[in-house]
């Protein structure tokens, strides 16, 4: 009996042992997860904005440059949209009567109509399609075609909540946004998103968008409220 008591204790210490020796094993060599690629890291970026149904949008413009969009020069843009196909903003604009004034313009965008009321008539009026030179009813989608065609991504960002996506991109692939974007130009693109949901919070475009813009334009686009409750109706 006592060999039998002496034989189970070895074998339980070396049971024992062979667990502590697994743990071990596992604990030193845990599978690892594979690092996520730029790639990756655009392709989500695109799904993740076109999955939204509103957001909230302000567009700005470094260096105080600004934008030719015929009638006016934009500074800057803010608003909501609701996608696909609906936006109310506003433009912060100088126009020829007024060139050292900052001219609020109300815009509101349903389908292929646009409502604008200056600030000065504060008269609603429908422009002829593509008079306006800026569509933002489905911002975040035009975004998204640019991100999903991004060349030479890259990915930054390590122990922080945010990771900075870079590359380059076609001006043809934001004619969502803006339906002159001139063929053959490269735009550099960035676009901070969140690391658990992939929704980039802030993008930078820098190069020309529209065909009067300087080479060495740059906008930054600021994105938030997403899929919060918006109405936007025609203006009465």
């Amino acid at each position: 009996m006592r060999t039998s008591l002496m034989r189970g204790a070895a074998q339980g210490a070396v049971c024992a042992m062979a667990a502590a020796l697994l743990a071990a094993a596992c604990a030193a060599d845990p599978t690892p997860t594979p690092a996520l690629t730029a790639e990756e890291a655009r392709d989500r970026a695109a799904a993740a904005l076109r999955a939204l149904s509103s957001a909230r949008f302000r567009v700005t413009h470094e260096n105080d440059a600004s934008t030719n969009i015929g009638f006016a020069s934009l500074t800057e843009a803010e608003g909501d949209a609701l996608f696909p196909d609906r936006a109310q903003f506003t433009l912060q604009a100088a126009t020829a009567l007024f060139p050292n004034a900052s001219l609020q313009i109300d815009v509101v965008q349903i389908g292929e109509t646009t409502y604008l009321r200056d600030g000065i008539s504060r008269q609603w009026q429908t422009l002829p399609a593509g008079t306006l030179g800026i569509d933002f009813s489905n911002v975040v989608g035009s975004i998204a075609d640019a991100l999903a065609s991004m060349r030479n991504a890259e990915l930054a960002g390590g122990g922080g909540s945010v990771r900075r996506l870079s590359g380059l991109v076609d001006a043809a692939s934001l004619r969502g946004l803006v339906p002159a974007a001139p063929e053959g130009e490269t735009l550099r693109v960035e676009a901070w998103t969140e690391r658990d949901d992939f929704l980039p919070r802030g993008i930078r475009v820098e190069g020309a968008l529209f065909p009067d813009d300087p080479p060495d334009i740059a906008r930054t686009l600021e994105i938030s409220r997403f899929d919060e409750p918006v109405a936007i109706e025609p203006p009465g």
